[in-house]
């Protein structure tokens, strides 16, 4: 039996049960969202049943009332039971096309216990409102954003490992990296430095190459990274495999990196050659050192950040690109659906790829524009 609530129920209110039950069964069979059961008659589709259903539309504080307090109106809900061997990421990972065929923007898919789910219809994308990032001591995981399902994707700075971030202008990759790169500089014993072309996003940091200056001049400083990074690797113990954190983490921001690689590679091929090759080297051994990359780009062109850049990278991070292809090129698992809307997706959106989830969509986090980044930096220095 089909349990629902809403206040004052009526006629349409049934009606609208009945279009939501009928609209979940349809489209869980499309999508192959089934328990599939050889019977005398053929093949039975099983789907997630919904049990109950709580109507949407009235304010969620004054749920008896009228709704004209002018508080946002409440979603509706439904409590799913999973038919054998589902489970919540199973609905969470149709949740774009399940939403869309029910007339909502996206879903809030929630465990409840191992054989129900409580699936949220939104009518509103729950990633449309700034996430802005308090000030205040930062000793936590670092924030990289908030998930569609409400849920901080976050990590420790050891734990972030080697970082690709690509985004068009405007698509709130800059805000993005403003907002990492000022949670990192919090940190004791976190220190950021790189090559940046543009001299913007780490100028407020002693000891950056800024600027596109001479050719010899950007990679002697890139070979004095490695060169760092061979006296560090002499320091590990006899009896570790890695760097005490004791002794620091140090991340190398290479800022507009394809840009950077075709300006060495116009000036002289044999320089671009080795930034590629001294860079190759800081991905592979820099981790066990205490080195962290981060490889930022408009377009992470697979000739520049191809498979084996990609494969160090642990946490990839794309904001809104040109076109589907540009998103699998970080993100080669994201299904046709989501690259595709994610080619026209606001400022701040960013799908992300980290160790041990699957392909998040999540908002990232802004800290209030570039002054403000250049005061966090100064004053965490």
């Amino acid at each position: 039996m089909l349990w629902w609530r809403r206040t004052a129920p009526d006629r349409a209110d049934q009606a609208e049960v009945d279009r939501l039950v009928e609209s979940w069964s349809r489209v869980c069979e499309s999508i192959g969202l089934t328990d599939d059961r050889d019977t005398v008659t053929g093949v039975t589709h099983v789907v997630p049943r919904i049990e109950h259903v709580t109507l949407g539309g009235r304010c969620a504080e004054h749920a008896t009332e009228e709704r004209t307090c002018g508080c946002a109106p409440a979603p509706t809900v439904l409590s799913v039971r999973l038919v054998p061997g589902m489970l919540v990421e199973d609905i969470r990972d149709k949740g774009r096309r399940i939403a869309r065929s029910m007339g909502a923007q996206s879903l809030r898919v929630e465990a409840r216990g191992f054989t129900h789910a409580l699936v949220t219809l939104l009518t509103e994308d729950p990633l449309d409102r700034v996430l802005s990032l308090p000030e205040g001591p930062l000793t936590g995981p670092v924030l990289i954003g908030t998930d569609e399902q409400g849920q901080d994707l976050t990590a420790g700075p050891a734990d972030l490992g080697h970082l690709a971030v690509q985004g068009a202008t405007g698509s709130g990759k800059s805000a993005f990296l403003y907002a990492l790169l000022s949670q990192l500089a919090a940190r004791d014993g976190v220190t950021v430095t790189g090559v940046d072309p543009s001299g913007i996003l780490l100028r407020p940091f002693q000891g950056s190459l800024l600027g596109l200056s001479d050719p010899e001049i950007i990679a002697d400083h890139v070979h004095r990274l490695v060169v760092e990074m061979d006296q560090r690797i002499k320091r590990i113990p006899r009896d570790r495999d890695c760097l005490p954190e004791s002794e620091g983490l140090r991340f190398l921001v290479f800022e507009e990196y394809p840009g950077l690689l075709r300006y060495l590679d116009a000036a002289d091929p044999k320089i671009g050659k080795r930034v590629r090759a001294l860079v190759a080297r800081l991905l592979a051994e820099g981790r066990k050192a205490g080195l962290r990359v981060i490889l930022v780009a408009q377009r992470a062109e697979a000739a520049v950040i191809g498979s084996t850049e990609r494969g160090q990278c642990s946490t990839r991070v794309s904001f809104r690109v040109d076109g589907p292809d540009a998103v699998k090129l970080l993100h080669p698992d994201a299904d046709p659906d989501t690259a595709a809307a994610h080619a026209s997706s606001v400022p701040g959106v960013a799908l992300v790829s980290s160790p041990g989830r699957p392909l998040t969509r999540v908002r990232a986090p802004w800290i209030g524009g570039y002054s403000e980044y250049v005061r966090r930096i100064s004053d965490a220095a």
